[in-house]
């Protein structure tokens, strides 16, 4: 693969996530949090290492997060029945009505943009990042065992 198709892929990444961060600067709110409130609210998840994992944040960066959403009670930890060191996330009727506020338009603007992409080239998109995900991930992993 030549350097300019990396430097493509890398921009378009870049741009992308660039469009989000500015997303939660128009509205007043913290990447991370928004981040978190889309993990929770969009994406169904429930658990804080399931948000690290998924989303790549530091775990400190998740907890400081969850600590203010918490405070502004938009959220309520519940013990996990199954996982005793574990909490559920759940949003609080104020948080389910501040996440709708932030990231309803969001999800509307994600879906009008799909909407204008045909389904054939959304589909070979999606296998296709998920797969230079995987190999890029492998690769990596490659790399660090000196696999080189």
């Amino acid at each position: 693969m030549e350097n300019n198709e990396i430097k493509i892929i890398t921009d378009g990444i870049t741009r992308i996530g660039y469009l989000y961060e500015k997303w939660a600067k128009e509205h007043n709110i913290n990447s991370y949090i928004m981040d978190i409130l889309y993990a929770i609210k969009i994406m169904g998840i429930t658990k804080q290492k399931e948000i690290v994992e998924n989303y790549g944040m530091p775990k400190q960066t998740v907890n400081t997060a969850i600590t203010e959403l918490q405070r502004k009670e938009y959220i309520k930890l519940i013990q996990d029945e199954n996982d005793k060191r574990s909490k559920i996330i759940e949003l609080t009727p104020e948080g389910e009505n501040y996440a709708d506020l932030i990231l309803s338009p969001l999800v509307d603007c994600e879906k009008r943009v799909l909407g204008l992409i045909e389904k054939e080239n959304i589909d070979i998109w999606i296998k296709t990042m998920n797969q230079y995900a995987d190999l890029f991930e492998k690769e990596m992993k490659r790399y660090k065992s000196g696999g080189f």
